[in-house]
């Protein structure tokens, strides 16, 4: 088993435990001026799902068959199902899709996003499906160690736009650290820019890491864990929000979610 599954199945379970024992994530009580979502999907026979096609394993697309896929795109698909409907997956850049769901262009977000308190005030949260780790990341040849983000001061630090990594070293940033932070809404070009020398670390979900490791001669100096994976669609929607939630609740009694992390994690 990959250490990468190993630490999924591990902080899943332990998120299992804090998001259905004690009920954190559930959402609190119903918005005045709820509107129920579900008979419309099913009218129009679409979910639509906002995510951001270039994080592999999470979400990616397939330029030969024109179709997407990933772990979130496998878990979207469930709902769907669910709701008996076609999946429909807009993409866009990250730090678009809150908007876009406020907005209403989508139904849902599926995008490897974690629990944050920024964007619980925005949006609704299902129950966790996913924690993982977050890495820093050197070109192999670096000789870079750092035991706290501080550390970097002095270093020019990637991220993906709008993500929680890219606001952990502004946190930094904020709080005296002297790093220069340089945002990228392409994952895949921050680690071009890693391996030609244009970056001298780069901040990403270990799953991410381990894709990318496969590319280019890279290694981790420092890990944290990161919040549970949710998510996300509109507080006015409690009806989907409810389906969501039913679907992830399925999907780790009878075995789903085990055999995603499988494929998507394993080796």
């Amino acid at each position: 088993m990959s250490s990468s599954r190993q630490t999924v199945l591990v902080y899943l379970v332990i998120g299992l435990i804090i998001g259905f024992g004690i009920g954190f994530f559930t959402p609190g009580l119903i918005q005045p001026g709820e509107v129920n979502l579900v008979p419309s999907i099913q009218a129009r026979g679409t979910l639509i799902v906002g995510t951001e096609a270039g994080y592999p394993p999470f979400e990616m697309y397939n330029t030969t068959t024109a179709e997407y896929y990933g772990f979130d795109i496998d878990i979207a698909q469930l709902i769907a199902d669910e709701l008996g409907v076609d999946l429909v997956i807009q993409d866009m850049p990250f730090d678009s899709l809150i908007a876009a769901c406020k907005a209403g262009n989508v139904d849902m977000l599926a995008a490897a996003m974690d629990l944050s308190a920024e964007r619980a005030r925005e949006l609704a949260f299902s129950d966790p499906y996913l924690q993982t780790n977050q890495v820093m990341v050197v070109n192999g040849s670096s000789t870079l160690e750092i035991d706290e983000l501080a550390d970097l001061a002095g270093y020019e630090v990637g991220a993906q736009t709008g993500t929680v990594q890219a606001a952990d070293i502004q946190a930094a940033i904020d709080a005296g650290a002297a790093i220069v932070l340089s945002t990228y809404a392409s994952v895949a070009q921050m680690f071009i820019d890693l391996d030609s020398g244009g970056l001298d670390a780069v901040f990403v979900d270990e799953p991410v890491y381990e894709v990318y490791a496969e590319l280019y001669t890279l290694r981790t100096i420092y890990t944290v864990r990161a919040a549970p994976m949710v998510l996300y669609c509109r507080y006015e929607n409690p009806d989907l929000l409810a389906v969501i939630n039913d679907v992830l609740g399925d999907a780790f009694a009878d075995g789903t979610m085990a055999n995603l992390v499988d494929t998507w994690f394993g080796g």
